[in-house]
């Protein structure tokens, strides 16, 4: 970042609503995440409260991580899988980071959706956009990084948060050798203004809710076909 005598601390979510940030930035939040989380890994605790708000940004230091917020606890879009019944643990903070790193690295959540379903789908079907294709110029290496880091099963990804965080820059680093400059591309959408859901919104205890409406639908659809092949039996 550029020194400025007029700087002033910017939160991350606020900075990636005009879209993603320098490549630089996500390197040092990178390593400020891995140093903090590792840290209280080590002293035998779990943050579980990792958002993009709790990451202050000011031009020309180094970012900071904030205190955290009781509603810092229930973005859902941030959350690892195992977490969102359950105590946090250390991998599911690992998931948490490389959540917050891949929207900074393109300016788009890692698993969208403007309600709890929507975004348990897109994380329990891994259904995420590719960053080679959001970011030009971006190693299909990065994308391999963040999907061990994102992976659902907590056994898969990285043993530490500065294991994930080493990985990261190296493939970033590699990106820089084949292209200097990486551009962000430009979102197809604005960013969303609205905040992410909160877990408390969640009305189920382990598995999705059951689309009824479409259970309901395709029973109709079967009995009126069975209706049709009785009728043309008789015939």
């Amino acid at each position: 970042m550029t020194e400025s005598s007029e700087a002033t601390p910017e939160r991350l979510d606020q900075r990636l609503e005009r879209g993603a940030i320098d490549v630089d930035d996500v390197i040092e939040i990178a390593r400020m995440l891995a140093v903090h989380l590792d840290a209280e890994h080590e002293a035998g605790r779990s943050d579980g409260a990792i958002v993009p708000a709790r990451v202050e940004l000011t031009q020309g230091h180094a970012p900071r991580l904030l205190e955290a917020k009781d509603e810092n606890r229930a973005h859902k879009c941030y959350v690892a899988p195992e977490s969102w019944d359950a105590e946090p643990t250390p991998r599911g903070d690992q998931f948490s980071m490389a959540a917050i790193l891949y929207e900074a690295l393109c300016g788009g959540r890692a698993f969208p959706g403007d309600d709890s379903m929507k975004i348990r789908v897109s994380v329990t079907t891994g259904s995420r956009v590719p960053l080679a294709a959001r970011v030009p110029g971006l190693a299909d290496a990065v994308d391999d990084v963040f999907a061990k880091a994102l992976s659902l099963e907590p056994e898969e990804r990285y043993p530490s948060c500065a294991a994930f965080a080493d990985a990261l820059v190296t493939a970033i680093e590699r990106s820089r050798d084949g292209a200097p400059v990486l551009v962000q591309k430009p979102m197809s959408r604005p960013p969303s203004t609205r905040p992410p859901p909160m877990l408390d919104a969640w009305d189920d205890d382990e598995e999705p809710p059951i689309p009824w409406m479409k259970v309901t639908v395709g029973l109709i659809l079967l009995a009126v076909i069975a209706a049709l092949l009785a009728l043309s039996g008789k015939q």
